[in-house]
């Protein structure tokens, strides 16, 4: 500084002896140790003062962090600071002094800052003035301001503090737009929310959900507090609820019932945070509500209860099971009862503890299945309960979720009697179609036995009698004896055929099993032969029973063929007798066994035994595991039909490599035994000139039986015709002693015959002969009672035999 600007500012201070140089901090108020007297009299004594004054003044504004400026009375910058020089952005401060401020004041200020230097001149201040700064790179800086004017005799200087608030310019900017983002939040959320004073309990903010949500306007909700919306009856709650979360940060204040403008209460669960809303302390609060949810639950609840109680009572056993461990979670009532286990040892246990073990792999196999439908039906299994009897089940199942785990809901349907019901049903068609089978076999047998042995006996009859004309020593009586066996065999095979049909005509009578057996044994040993042991173990004390003695004889060779075919070479068959009775008891356990008093008839072998597929088919007709022209699969049929028609029943046991056992139960007779008489072969015989009328449609046999009976020594008569035996008998009333006829025939059978003929003839005797009674003198094959029955075919013996026991009466 000059000396002459140095006096001139000495003379605008005025007296220099009498003043002093007040130098003011950035605060406008006196800096301390500043204030210079200039009462001395030497010059430059006083310029000394003042330049140390002014490095002192300068060193402190360079060290501060704002900017010191000094304009002139136009706005020009007369002295600066290096941080003045930074905010204006050029390089040093020659390039601001003697420049106006408003060279970089930013466009947008410049009207403002203009205004504002008139508005300091005027008032002598200016306080917090924010004007935006532009640098010559483009720079915004934003600058705070505060100015004091100086005023002297001669001029006039604005002091100028500047500040940089460009970070505190950030901060508001940051502040506003976090405050807008969280204000969009505010508004955007879908729940309602609300800031209320914590003093008041005024609302002081609501957002658009709550308004909606609860019906109150936002000038409403800005009226009323928080208790308010509170049922009174909760009000006391809310106040010490208030109390409690005044100093929490944050907190969940559980659930709370809010009374919406309609009046109608909601039930909202409460989370709020404390916060301070334009400078009081407050709550920001977040309401969800929960009513619809809490009616779902509570519905979820009744639901679960009601579906219980239908599992609990449900007479059906279920249960849930972990679809992972296999392990019982739950079990009804019906369950605990019907399996005999507690709940206790149900839940201890999985689904595969309950089955079989041999039903274990299946399980296994179809858990393991992929995927797994909601609903399953998987069929028929076997349980097995504590008692360790096994049941028959229908399985369903149903995926659900069960305290967390993947689980499945069975309902369980026992159809064990069901099932054994279907068996008895279907064992009872099986046993309808055998009957029908049998029927039919019994009508075909009907009909061919009939025609064929018919056929027979003229075949038979006229063998017997070439044989009788010739020398045995003649070649032709070789030929006469095969006709003859062939013919036997072939009459064989039909009383077979009706006797599997149950339609062979027998005469029962009162039999001791154990004496017909006994005089069948000889025979039976030439049968099975001598590899074969026969063991016979008759029970003492037998029942009798009511039979043909033919038909046992049938029953015995049958199956003692059927035993020895079994046995590949030594072996043993035994037959034994035992008395057996049978309760119901017994026979609801043993479907196949009936009640009563029986005799048994058993017979097993040591032989080769039967798997289950043969033991299923035994009985069928024409069914035989032997080779093929061996054996005519009617023998075990045939003693099927001879023990049905009997009232009896047959019990099979066999294993393939342990032989088999035919048990024959037979009712017991309630009348005696006859005794049995073994007669051995005899003559045939011989009539006594009795005249005998013989009825027969078929001209051979009644040619034939003439020819048998005048060899017998019987006068004979015959009639091709009932119509023509009527005109006979007319004829010879008085003579005819015996009538012997056939039984099927045209006009009318052989039974109205003699009944039309006992007319003519009170006291006539009679003789049926036929291959097939057809029911006509016989029931189910059974002769009525006082009936003389001769089966076709016949030998001249049994004709001779026949014909004389009836003239004798015997």
């Amino acid at each position: 500084m000059s000396d002459d600007e140095n006096q001139d500012s000495l003379e605008a201070l005025g007296d220099p002896l009498q003043r002093k140089v007040l130098i003011k901090g950035e605060d406008d108020r006196p800096a301390a140790g500043e204030e210079v007297s200039t009462a001395v009299a030497d010059p430059k004594r006083v310029e000394l003062v003042l330049r140390e004054s002014e490095e002192k003044y300068r060193r402190l504004i360079e060290t501060t962090g704002t900017g010191y400026v000094i304009l002139d009375d136009r706005g020009r910058v007369t002295d600066a600071n290096q941080e003045y020089v930074r905010l204006t952005g050029r390089p040093e401060l020659e390039a601001v002094i003697g420049h106006s401020v408003l060279e970089w004041t930013a466009p947008h200020d410049l009207e403002r800052n203009t205004a504002e230097v008139q508005k300091c001149l005027e008032q002598g201040m200016v306080r917090n003035l924010e004007i935006d700064y532009l640098t010559p790179t483009g720079l915004i800086i934003p600058v705070e301001i505060n100015a004091t004017v100086l005023r002297t005799s001669d001029s006039l200087r604005i002091l100028t503090l500047c500040r940089d608030i460009s970070e505190r310019k950030r901060a508001e900017v940051s502040l506003r737009e976090s405050e807008a983002r969280y204000r969009a939040l505010f508004e955007a959320n879908p729940h309602p929310m609300w800031v209320y004073d914590l003093e008041t309990l005024a609302f002081l903010a609501v957002n658009d959900a709550a308004v909606s949500h609860y019906g109150f306007s936002r000038e409403e909700f800005l009226a009323l507090t928080i208790a308010d919306i509170r049922p009174p009856v909760d009000v006391p709650h809310l106040l010490e609820n208030v109390d409690r979360v005044k100093e929490k940060r944050f907190d969940e204040a559980d659930v709370w019932k809010h009374r919406t403008k309609d009046g109608s209460i909601i039930e909202v669960e409460i989370t709020s945070h404390y916060m301070d809303y334009r400078g009081r302390s407050a709550r920001l609060v977040l309401a969800y509500d929960i009513t619809e949810r809490k009616r779902s639950e509570v519905a979820v609840r009744e639901s679960e209860a009601r579906y219980r109680a239908l599992f609990e009572a449900n007479p059906q056993p279920m249960w849930v099971y972990d679809s992972g461990t296999l392990a019982f979670l739950a079990v009804n009532d019906a369950a605990v009862a019907h399996y005999g286990f507690s709940r206790e040892e149900f839940q201890a246990m999985t689904i595969a503890d309950i089955r079989p073990t041999e039903d274990l792999p299946r399980l296994l196999e179809i858990l393991a299945q992929p995927g797994e439908q909601r609903v399953d039906r998987s069929g028929t299994w076997r349980h097995r309960k504590k008692d360790g009897s096994i049941i028959y089940v229908e399985i369903s199942s149903h995926v659900l979720e069960y305290e967390g785990r993947r689980a499945k809901l069975v309902l369980v349907n026992d159809v064990t009697e069901r099932l054994r019901a279907a068996e008895e049903k279907e064992k009872l068609q099986a046993q309808l179609l055998q009957a029908q089978k049998m029927e039919s076999v019994a009508r075909l047998a009907g009909g061919v036995a009939h025609d064929f042995n018919n056929m027979l006996s003229a075949i038979l009859g006229h063998a017997e009698l070439a044989m009788m004309q010739c020398h045995p020593s003649e070649s032709i009586q070789a030929d006469l004896q095969a006709i003859q066996n062939a013919a036997q065999r072939s009459a064989q095979l039909t009383r077979q055929l009706l006797a599997f049909a149950r339609t062979q005509t027998v005469a029962p009578q009162g039999l001791d099993l154990n004496d017909t057996v006994a005089g069948l044994l000889k025979m039976l040993l030439r049968l099975i032969g001598e590899d074969i042991d026969l063991v016979w173990m008759p029970a003492p004390g037998l029942w009798p029973v009511k039979m043909d003695p033919s038909q046992i004889d049938q029953i015995l060779v049958n199956l003692c063929i059927n035993a020895r075919d079994a046995i590949t070479g030594v072996g043993k068959i035994t037959i034994e007798t035992e008395n057996s009775a049978f309760d119901e008891d017994y026979c609801t356990l043993h479907p196949d066994f009936s009640c009563g008093e029986y005799v048994l008839l058993a017979v097993s072998d040591d032989g080769c035994g039967m798997d289950p597929e043969i033991l299923d088919r035994l009985f069928e007709p024409f069914f035989t595991t032997t080779e093929v022209g061996k054996g005519t699969g009617l023998g075990l049929a045939t003693v099927y039909g001879i023990v049905r028609q009997n009232d009896g029943f047959i019990n099979v046991t066999s294993e393939a490599g342990q032989g088999t056992t035919f048990k024959i139960y037979l009712p017991r007779f309630a009348g005696a035994a006859l005794e049995s008489i073994l007669a051995g072969p005899q003559e045939a015989p011989r009539g006594r000139g009795e005249l005998v009328l013989l009825v027969e449609d078929e001209a051979a046999i009644l040619n034939m039986g003439r020819a048998m009976l005048e060899g017998l020594g019987y006068q004979v008569l015959t009639a091709g015709t009932p119509g023509e035996a009527l005109r006979q008998a007319e004829a010879h009333a008085a003579e005819i002693k015996l009538l012997i006829t056939d039984v099927v025939m045209p006009e009318m059978n052989g039974r109205e015959l003699a009944k039309l003929l006992g007319a003519v003839r009170p006291g006539l005797k009679c003789l049926f002969t036929s291959g097939y009674t057809a029911e006509i003198i016989a029931h189910r094959g059974v002769l009525d009672e006082g009936v003389c029955f001769l089966a076709k075919p016949f030998s001249i013996n049994d004709l001779a035999v026949k014909a004389r026991q009836i003239l004798e009466g015997r």
